[in-house]
């Protein structure tokens, strides 16, 4: 099945990420790979019919990459991205965003439009 192939990987790309130094916070690559689990895993769990499932599931890796991109651009703190790949669920997602600064939070609100710059 797809989800799993998806899942195995973004479990290797995680656990690659992490061997690098144990203390390390994890890299926003990382921190947006949790974001897509969490995100596949509520999708899974939705009573969306199967063409909206199949709609949302083929916008997860753009909106993934400019996660990765706002967290990058932005200098999210070590903390903040601690917190995000800690994350179990949107709650916890939510909660780890309050920690971000006002220009963050700006930064994440364009990408996850689709804008690329600041306007």
């Amino acid at each position: 099945d797809g989800r799993q192939i998806i899942r195995a990987g973004l479990a290797l790309g995680l656990a690659l990420g992490c061997r690098r130094d144990l203390d390390a916070a994890p890299s926003c690559g990382a921190v947006a790979a949790k974001f897509l689990l969490i995100a596949q895993n509520n999708l899974d769990a939705s009573k969306a019919d199967e063409a909206t499932r199949r709609g949302v599931r083929a916008q997860l890796p753009a909106i993934r990459d400019s996660l990765a991109t706002a967290c990058s651009e932005s200098t999210w703190s070590d903390s903040v991205r601690r917190c995000l790949h800690a994350a179990n669920d949107h709650v916890g997602l939510e909660t780890c965003q309050q920690q971000l600064t006002e220009v963050q939070r700006r930064a994440l609100d364009r990408a996850a439009r689709g804008e690329t710059e600041s306007r």
